[in-house]
């Protein structure tokens, strides 16, 4: 089955504000570039890799919705809905909760506490990865695992400049993960350790370059044009590597990751 996902096109993205490390009002995005990368990434998915792309329109007054990994955490037909922590993008749940109501979801929940969605929850096999504390609550996680009836493992960041779980931690198939050690507590890498056969540990330059933003699905993976270290390990695995430039959205704390929220099948045909 081919893998399913949702985004939204850049046209309203900018940098209005700064609400993460990344961010600075003196440095603009540039549109131009904005839309050429996006498009790249989107004709990778639909045209070579044969992937289900399903879009969300984009809302004049939320530049981040391109950020659709966001947006949402979808397992089966239930959908957690986010709690954005800053009010910048706190009225995005409801053009979020609107376009899953408009597939026919009806199995939605929104966390009392503050919860990011796939940005700082990444689902391994029949685990729930999530992050806290930068932008999402670690009292969200039991939320969670009792809407979703999965295991939820908490996962501390240590540092800002990986403030989405997503930045520094990927789902690379059914037996490893890869993530950047430095932005974990200890306690966080051994829970990984203990529960995943193979950690793959990226170097501080694959991290920054966001290589860690990744998306795969089993056999092939698509990151940042600039991790090149870690895109030769996944070479020498036997991966098919997809190396695509997001810099332009790295500015505002984003990658491909970032704009791809995984719907795990369940749209596909429809």
């Amino acid at each position: 089955m081919a893998k399913s996902v949702l985004m939204c096109r850049p046209e309203y993205f900018a940098i209005h504000y700064e609400i993460n490390p990344w961010m600075d009002l003196e440095c603009p995005v540039c549109p131009e570039t904005a839309t050429r990368q996006w498009e790249a990434l989107y004709q990778l998915y639909t045209e070579t890799l044969g992937w289900d792309v399903n879009l969300i329109p984009p809302v004049e007054g939320f530049p981040d919705m391109v950020f659709t990994a966001n947006g949402a955490l979808v397992v089966g037909d239930k959908v957690a809905l986010p709690t954005f922590r800053h009010p910048e993008r706190q009225g995005e749940t409801w053009w979020f909760e609107s376009w899953f109501r408009e597939q026919g979801f009806t199995a939605l929940y929104q966390p009392r506490h503050d919860f990011e969605g796939e940005g700082d929850a990444l689902i391994w096999n029949d685990t729930l990865f999530a992050g806290y504390p930068w932008r999402s609550d670690q009292a969200a996680h039991a939320e969670l695992a009792s809407f979703l009836d999965v295991e939820v493992v908490s996962l501390q960041l240590t540092d800002a400049r990986f403030y989405h779980l997503d930045t520094a931690f990927t789902v690379v198939d059914r037996q490893s993960v890869a993530l950047y050690p430095p932005a974990f507590t200890q306690e966080s890498l051994e829970a990984v350790r203990h529960r995943v056969p193979n950690v793959i540990e990226a170097n501080e330059a694959d991290a920054l370059a966001y290589g860690l933003n990744a998306v795969s699905d089993g056999e092939r993976i698509v990151l940042s044009d600039r991790a090149t270290g870690i895109a030769e390990r996944y070479r020498q695995r036997g991966m098919e590597v997809h190396r695509v430039a997001i810099d332009e959205f790295q500015k505002s704390g984003g990658g491909m990751k970032c704009m791809t929220l995984d719907l795990r099948g369940r749209l596909q045909g429809r």
